[in-house]
């Protein structure tokens, strides 16, 4: 490189020696020319003047526009006249007071007041006279019969106790109702968004306008609109006056500052050209090097390559950045995900660790734990689009969030399924004392009024410490699954959940198994009996997991049934309706859902069966014949002869007809009726048992006995001691 870096710092410097001598002439002619000082004041003071022209203009427009908007628009009068308002009308007249603040050329925070309620509505969002932070002013105003326009600077905040004020003016318009004063409405413009306006119009820093309560300078304009005074700072400066005459004394002098500079950029250059220099060839060196290696041709401006260096820098820092914060939110998301599933256990002490070392509250002394389910999940997997779809998870995670922020309580979650969000609520006595019900049922409000879907909240115990968390999600999540007998969009707690029995399977497996033989038999009860089999699951803990048991049970019982049918019927069956009834607990949610749909569904089913009976003769006889026995058979000499002769066919015709039609064989359907007579009056009479042969057909009490014993595996007086005791 030898002496060019050298040189090229020299150079470096002649612009900086070019200016220091050109404003060394301009500021010396200048001097001279004093009437060009004065030609400056008029011209500053005449630009300033059209400055603050401009500035009214501006706040007229702002004035106007605010008057536009009490006059005309709806959704403001209804804030000041309706009484009765919804969260969403709070959220429309803060929609409307942001596309009124976008409507003004300076940067500005606006609140509208009802006296009324004593509301105070803004941008960021609602607050009671009492804690607003701008009352003073707001109510020393609104005592006024007039308002006075635009006010002077002031200090400006939210609330009370908020240190960081903001420098404002201010406009403040009633709103009226007739002669009656129903509010106001408040402009705060940031002071310094005005100054910087009017010093967008200088070139140069050199005139900064200022706004000042009294004359500071020979430049200065009072705007006839606010009252406002402006002052121009003045660029020229009279320690010049002296120099009104050219001399070989003020040459010497330039040329003593012209030398003393060009000996002074020669020193500095010196000190400096030497590390710079060392700088630049590790540099050049390491440029050479990348280049060969990657077969390149090297860069020969070194500016050029330290420029690459630092973009790359820069780019790899930033995105350092977003995956540190990526990370923390995964980490933040894994921790809460592992405490609740139990996969990570905690001290209470380690818990507070950790919520530090993620700069979040660790506060509480007890936990509360909620699981909401989005209701009818495939539905909106299938109505909303995988954007939309996270959008309104977003909005359901932060809509707790602000509800809490709101309670003055922390709250962090975990998505522990696709359509189950948990959320833990830190209790404190700092709080505002809501408890966990209270604040689920006023989510489940915001939702149902806010957004077009529902969600099912189960409420877990309380946990004081966060080692007990994973019962209290578990707790939670069972009363959740419940909704299968409360319903969709409700909230189940230990209270609603306590008054459940357990399951009992071998129950409603006896009974499934009654209904379907009921449909074979062509029999019309086994609609009740399907009915008494929803009414008693709706006493049980019956959860979500259940209904498809429930349904592959209620298929299989029905698989035996039709298979002692027709051909035909069991191809209706397993072409048309057995997928239907299996898939069937996939469109539901809730027992009362299912019920319907499964009558509904047997009702088709059943009308396609009575069709496909109708078209076959023999099926009208089987009915004959199956009649006949409803009717005879306590009669000891009832028979398959004595039926045939009855319906003028062979015995064996009957018999195979009857079995094809119905399912099973005659002399069982003739034991079954029997016995199913016996069981009733061995268990609610004391006839004995000898009546009871003869009173279903039985002569030889002996016969009845070992038909009896083949069936139930136990004698008559046996069944009658076991079922009437248990009775």
């Amino acid at each position: 490189m030898k002496m060019n870096w050298y040189y090229r710092m020299m150079l470096s410097y002649t612009p900086i020696f070019f200016v220091v001598i050109s404003s060394i002439i301009f500021i010396f002619f200048l001097v001279l020319n004093n009437a060009s000082e004065n030609k400056y004041i008029e011209t500053n003071k005449a630009i300033l003047e059209r400055m603050v022209y401009n500035t009214d203009a501006n706040l007229m427009l702002i004035e106007r526009n605010m008057v536009s908007k009490l006059l005309k628009d709806d959704a403001i009068r209804k804030f000041f006249v309706d009484d009765s308002k919804t969260a969403y009308d709070y959220f429309e007249i803060q929609k409307k007071l942001i596309e009124l603040n976008s409507s003004f050329p300076f940067p500005n925070m606006i609140y509208i007041y009802n006296e009324a309620e004593q509301l105070i509505i803004s941008e960021s969002g609602s607050y009671t006279s009492d804690s607003f932070g701008d009352k003073d002013f707001l109510m020393s105003n609104y005592t006024l019969e007039e308002p006075k326009g635009w006010s002077d600077s002031r200090l400006f905040a939210h609330l009370n106790l908020d240190e960081n004020k903001q420098e404002v003016v201010s406009l403040v318009k009633f709103y009226y109702d007739g002669d009656t004063k129903l509010g106001a409405i408040v402009v705060n413009v940031y002071l310094h968004s005005v100054i910087d306006y009017l010093n967008s119009f200088n070139e140069s820093d050199s005139n900064m306008v200022r706004l000042v309560e009294s004359e500071e300078s020979t430049v200065l304009v009072q705007s006839e609109y606010t009252g406002w005074r402006f002052m121009s700072d003045s660029v020229y400066d009279k320690s010049y006056s002296s120099l009104s005459l050219f001399s070989s004394v003020w040459m010497i002098i330039v040329m003593v500052i012209i030398v003393l500079a060009l000996i002074g950029f020669t020193i500095v250059t010196h000190m400096h050209y030497r590390p710079i220099q060392s700088i630049m060839e590790k540099v050049g060196h390491f440029s050479s090097r990348k280049s060969e290696e990657l077969g390149i041709k090297g860069t020969k401006n070194e500016f050029t390559f330290i420029e690459m260096a630092l973009d790359h820098l820069l780019k790899k820092s930033l995105d350092y950045e977003n995956l540190y914060k990526e990370d923390s939110l995964l980490r933040e998301q894994r921790l809460f995900h592992d405490l609740l599933a139990g996969h990570l256990l905690l001290s209470d002490e380690e818990f507070e660790q950790h919520l530090a070392a993620l700069n979040l509250p660790c506060q509480y002394d007890r936990l509360g734990v909620i699981a909401v389910e989005i209701d009818y999940y495939s539905s909106f997997t299938e109505k909303y689009n995988l954007r939309d779809q996270h959008l309104l998870k977003f909005i359901l995670e932060n809509a707790f969030h602000d509800l809490g922020q709101q309670s003055k309580l922390f709250v962090w979650h975990a998505w522990m399924q696709p359509h189950t969000i948990v959320y833990v609520v830190h209790h404190h006595p700092s709080g505002s004392g809501k408890t966990i019900v209270e604040l689920a049922d006023e989510f489940q409000k915001w939702i149902s009024h806010n957004l077009e879907l529902t969600v099912t909240i189960g409420v877990g115990a309380d946990s004081n410490s966060i080692e007990s968390i994973t019962e209290s999600y578990l707790s939670a999540q069972d009363n959740a699954s419940l909704k299968t007998i409360f319903g969709t969009n409700t909230l189940i707690d230990n209270r609603r959940s306590a008054g459940k029995l357990g399951l009992d399977n071998y129950a409603y497996l006896q009974a499934l198994e009654s209904a379907a033989q009921s449909f074979r038999m062509h029999e019309s009860d086994w609609r009740e009996k399907l009915i008494q089999v929803f009414s008693e699951l709706k006493k049980m803990r019956f959860v979500e997991r259940d209904m498809a048991v429930f349904m592959n049970s209620f298929v299989l019982q029905m698989d035996k049934a039709i298979t002692a049918l027709s051909s035909s019927i069991q191809e209706i069956w397993k072409t048309d309706y057995q997928l239907r009834f299996a898939e069937l607990h996939r469109t539901v949610e809730t027992l009362d859902e299912l019920e319907k749909q499964l009558l509904s569904t047997m009702i088709i089913f059943e009308a396609a069966v009575d069709e496909d009976r109708l078209a076959r003769r023999h099926h009208s006889i089987a009915l004959q014949a199956k009649s006949y026995v409803d009717a005879h058979y306590a009669e000891p000499d009832l028979s398959l002869s004595r039926v045939s002769h009855y319906l003028n066919l062979q015995p064996s015709a009957l018999s195979q007809l009857f079995k094809e039609e119905l399912g099973e064989k005659f002399i069982d359907y003739v034991l079954k009726v029997r016995l199913q007579l016996a069981k009733k009056l061995l268990v609610e009479t004391d006839d004995s048992i000898q009546s009871i042969a003869e009173q279903v057909g039985y002569l030889n009490v002996i016969s009845f006995y070992r038909a009896f014993k083949k069936v139930q595996d136990i004698p008559p007086g046996e069944y009658r001691n076991m079922y009437r005791n248990s009775k």
